[in-house]
């Protein structure tokens, strides 16, 4: 399988990390330094080595960063393999994660991703549900909160305000009613079914053998 890349365009470091095809390997640089260019060709080594593209994942920020990578591994390798890889965004692997085992959690797979702006509608009826329809009270403040709060890994529903606290725990619940997650919940359900369930587990070992972050 040839490559459009050679060892020679890399640096030391980038040569050693992109050699490198078992075992963890970290690369960390400065903004501008060639990282996604050295994970990119770290790939593209994998496939001339002949590791099957279907047992790669990518995983990067962005939509666009995800398109851009797997042009650039075509280029490289060939458009065949770049194809054949998972090259995605955490959200949208989280998602396909779920597809397969939200049910472990109560909620159908058919679920639905609440946008912003459902999120938002949602928090306004439940502020006057709940009593909170001072104007001071914003829906946006208390969604933040509790987006903090999940960032952190820490429960909504512990809010040192307490009537922010009351609000977590109603959204939770319109969301499960619903059937519905945000886009926290995506990241946080699909950790919580990775760490508690085995075969979830089990399946994405055997699924993939090589798993890169940029």
């Amino acid at each position: 399988m040839a490559s459009s890349f050679s060892f020679d365009s890399l640096n030391q470091a980038q040569r050693q990390a992109v050699a490198t095809l078992d075992g963890p390997v970290l690369i960390l640089a400065g903004a501008g330094t060639g990282k996604t260019r050295t994970v990119t060709c770290r790939i593209a080594h994998m496939l001339e080595k002949r590791i099957p593209p279907e047992e790669i994942l990518a995983v990067t920020f962005t939509n666009k960063a995800a398109s851009e990578m797997r042009e650039r591994i075509g280029g490289m390798v060939s458009k065949k393999a770049a194809k054949e890889m998972t090259v995605c965004t955490f959200h949208s692997l989280c998602v396909r994660l779920l597809r397969g085992g939200i049910d472990k959690l109560g909620y159908k797979k058919n679920f639905s991703i609440c946008s912003h702006s459902d999120q938002v509608g949602m928090m306004k009826q439940l502020l006057v549900r709940k009593g909170g329809t001072d104007e001071k009270v914003k829906p946006e403040a208390v969604l933040g909160a509790i987006s903090n709060a999940k960032n952190k890994g820490l429960d909504p529903a512990n809010l040192e305000d307490d009537f922010f606290a009351h609000l977590a725990v109603a959204y939770q619940n319109e969301l499960r009613a619903q059937n519905a997650v945000d886009f926290d919940d995506l990241l946080l359900f699909a950790e919580k079914i990775l760490r508690e369930h085995e075969d979830v587990r089990e399946h994405f070992r055997q699924r993939f053998s090589r798993v890169t972050v940029d």
